[in-house]
């Protein structure tokens, strides 16, 4: 642990020392997230505020989807501008070998590599996600019918959704590590927007409640799903393997 939590600091350090891609992926986290979040107040519940006894349990479920998708575009987009950058200058400058050379195990750097770039997203995310979650109750709830949030609301966005995302870290840094860099890429490009779509429409078509210990419940079998991956995945994870992908 002593070793994995060395790696993580200095990784983390060399990672944010990057502000012009740092202020670009931020940039776009925060041009995303205002203007959905903007979309989603005029289009959902500033209609429903307009009632003369606001449901509740309705407003809890579209201040659920506002803050679901602000954590998702949080992390997923930090991952994505991230994950890509990071293991390409790894593996070009030779950072990796260096490390392998070293008494250390391959699931070390792995575990290491992959918490580098997934905490300061998860900080972010559930930054923006808390503030969502403030400005939107004292702007629009907390006049007229108090501050409004349930336990199931804040497990599912601030437990649940992240943990999809560190096993979605995890599998991206193993498959980055053990092959190229794209082949990582390719799963971080694909998954977190189509996540952020599937979750918006159900959403939307009242098919799923984001704030609910049903949607918890998705995204703690999504998130064992991935362990599953990862585990058949692991085997790869050798310093032959990870020398020989470069």
């Amino acid at each position: 642990m002593r070793e994995i939590g060395l790696i993580l600091a200095a990784s983390i350090r060399n990672n944010l020392r990057f502000t012009v891609t740092n202020l670009v992926v931020l940039s776009v986290i925060l041009i995303c997230v205002i203007g959905l979040a903007v979309t989603f107040c005029l289009v959902l519940i500033g209609p429903a505020m307009q009632s003369a006894s606001p449901d509740r349990s309705t407003l809890a479920s579209d201040l659920s989807l506002i803050m679901c998708v602000t954590c998702l575009l949080g992390l997923g987009i930090y991952l994505n501008g991230s994950a890509f950058q990071t293991m390409t200058r790894e593996k070009s400058r030779g950072n990796i070998e260096t490390l392998l050379a070293a008494p250390l195990k391959p699931r070390e750097i792995w575990i290491a590599k992959s918490l580098a770039v997934f905490l300061p997203g998860l900080v972010l995310g559930e930054v923006l996600t808390l503030l969502v979650l403030i400005a939107v109750n004292y702007l629009y709830f907390v006049p007229r019918i108090g501050f409004v949030a349930n336990p199931w609301l804040l497990i599912s966005n601030f437990i649940a959704v992240p943990l999809v995302y560190l096993g979605l870290s995890l599998i991206v840094f193993l498959v980055g590590l053990t092959g190229k860099p794209a082949n990582g890429n390719v799963i971080v490009q694909v998954f977190p927007p189509c996540l952020a779509a599937l979750v918006i429409n159900l959403a939307v078509r009242s098919v799923l409640d984001a704030g609910s210990w049903t949607f918890t419940l998705i995204c703690c079998g999504l998130a064992a799903v991935m362990g599953i991956i990862i585990l058949l995945l692991y085997p790869r994870l050798a310093k032959e393997r990870i020398i020989l992908s470069r």
